[in-house]
């Protein structure tokens, strides 16, 4: 049994999961839970985990709880004794709350009268829960009370499945978001998985000891993710045993929640970067509210890029007014590492891939452009611009984007410049037909040239090399004179250009050598 806590048992079962979560703890952090962008995370509670530090759950990264009303049974329901504690506790340090029932019935009319009960609880609490559209109610059904009226045949699967469906649909029509809470051996041997997913009723689905893969969501024996996993029972927290629970949907609708507060999220808001807070302004209607005493503000997945959230929680003469949840984007990082290798006519662009990024925006500009143009738009991390002009300056700039909620929000830039060279120059004849002097003939560049350098050398890797320039695009020969006789001597050429007193230069021609008369 998940849920259903015996009190005798309760300090040995603490302590069994105190050691459990010893071995556990290197393994999954609350930091690593905090930080990642897959799931929320959160906890469920009961009066059994007494007083709870709810801001101190906040700030490890706790972002929802499903709290427990109390049990119901042929005789009607049990209240927890923290549940009051526990909402109010849960709410006023800005975390997302559902709740849960532990169910010892399965009959048609105890379900309808289970629900009824719940939604009774709720409305005692009045404004910790006057969004009931916000609100899940969670159907914990694991009990040997229905295995046994199963197996021993006084009620069929069918009657079993559309009792629960008859206390979801209860509390659906109480404003409440149905949700139906048991373990992988329960959903896959007892209930109909595939059809409450078909009815839009949340899945809460217990399998543990395991913890969460932080890159995936968890995959259920059907082929489809939860709304919530509880992936573990035995994480401690300053000395208080936890279930945990990861939430790979927004834990309810936030466009539900009934408050008129609006924030003033400005364009450096929704589109930061990571590592600072926004500080919106908050209103209630044409009035400014005043930030720590009409209202607190409180930070979720604002770690890494992607959609984040503020949660604006107003108090009213010192007690718990309403709440209003605002969902703003962390844009990428600039792309790092970002490289670029020109040839003749292209140039390639590298740069490591930015956490988040979907895609890649490739600008290109040349010195007579007024700023940077789109050219392209790509999924991987290279790129090459081709069909360039030899001998150009260029400039790129990379602007990683996230695709997310429809919405396509633009990271920091990144630019680099890059010059393109030119073909190398065809090296045709060298010869030498009179004593200290050789000819070189080359074909002349067609466009973009200046004139053309001569390097020769007595060493073939021309570690000492004289030079010698020869002027106008048109010339394709020259004569050096002055060489040593009876000497070997090594010859390449490459053409020359100047643009804005800047000099560029095509690649060496191949080698080659001749001994001077």
């Amino acid at each position: 049994m998940m849920k259903k806590i015996i009190k005798a048992i309760v300090p040995i079962i603490l302590s069994i999961g105190m050691l459990l979560s010893a071995f556990s703890a290197d393994a999954a952090t609350y930091e690593s839970f905090a930080k990642n962008p897959v799931y929320s995370y959160g906890v469920d509670v009961s009066q059994w985990n007494g007083d709870i530090d709810w801001d101190y759950l906040r700030d490890i990264g706790v972002e929802f709880a499903y709290i427990r009303v109390g049990y119901y049974g042929h005789d009607g329901g049990t209240l927890d004794k923290a549940f009051k504690t526990n909402v109010k506790g849960c709410v006023e340090s800005g975390i997302d709350f559902g709740i849960y029932v532990y169910s010892y019935i399965y009959t048609y009319s105890d379900s309808v009268k289970m629900a009824d009960w719940v939604h009774k609880q709720l409305k005692s609490l009045g404004n910790y829960t006057k969004d009931t559209d916000t609100i899940q109610v969670a159907y914990d059904i694991e009990d040997e009370v229905q295995t046994n009226a199963l197996y021993s045949g006084r009620i069929s699967a069918d009657y079993l499945h559309n009792s629960v469906k008859k206390f979801c649909n209860r509390i659906k029509s109480h404003g409440y978001i149905p949700t139906i809470y048991s373990s992988e051996s329960f959903f896959r041997d007892v209930l109909d998985l595939d059809d409450y997913q078909k009815s839009g009723i949340n899945i809460w689905y217990a399998q543990w000891p395991y913890y969460p893969d932080p890159t995936i969501k968890k995959v259920m024996f059907n082929g489809t993710s939860p709304h919530a996993w509880q992936f573990a029972d035995n994480y401690t927290i300053r000395g208080t045993c936890y279930d945990s629970n990861a939430c790979y949907t927004d834990f309810y609708d936030y466009s539900k929640e009934d408050s008129t507060m609006t924030a003033n999220l400005a364009a450096a808001y929704k589109n930061r970067t990571t590592g600072v807070k926004p500080k919106p302004e908050i209103y209630d209607g044409s009035t400014k509210l005043k930030a720590g005493e009409d209202y607190n503000l409180y930070y979720y997945k604002n770690k890494l890029p992607g959609r984040a959230r503020i949660k604006a929680v107003r108090f009213k003469d010192g007690k718990y007014l309403e709440s209003k949840t605002f969902i703003f984007y962390i844009k990428p990082d600039a792309v790092k590492s970002l490289k670029a290798a020109p040839s003749y006519d292209n140039v390639k662009l590298t740069w490591k891939p930015t956490y988040g990024a979907t895609s890649y925006l490739i600008y290109e500009k040349t010195a007579s452009d007024t700023g940077y143009y789109l050219i392209d738009e790509v999924k991987s991390t290279s790129y090459i611009d081709g069909f360039l002009d030899e001998g150009t300056s260029y400039g790129f700039k990379i602007i990683p984007v996230m695709s997310i909620d429809g919405k396509r929000v633009k990271g920091t830039s990144s630019v680099i410049n890059a010059d393109t060279t030119y073909k190398s120059v065809k090296f045709r004849t060298l010869t030498s037909d009179k004593k200290g002097q050789a000819t070189l003939t080359w074909t002349p560049q067609k466009s973009n040239t200046k004139g053309y350098i001569i390097e020769y050398s007595t060493d073939k890797a021309f570690k000492t090399k004289s030079r010698y320039k020869v002027y106008g695009i048109d010339k394709s020969n020259a004569v050096i004179k002055g060489l040593s006789s009876k000497t070997r001597y090594y010859f390449r050429v490459r053409s020359y250009n100047s643009v804005n007193q800047k000099a560029y230069y095509s690649d060496y021609s191949i080698k080659r050598s001749v001994t001077v008369k």
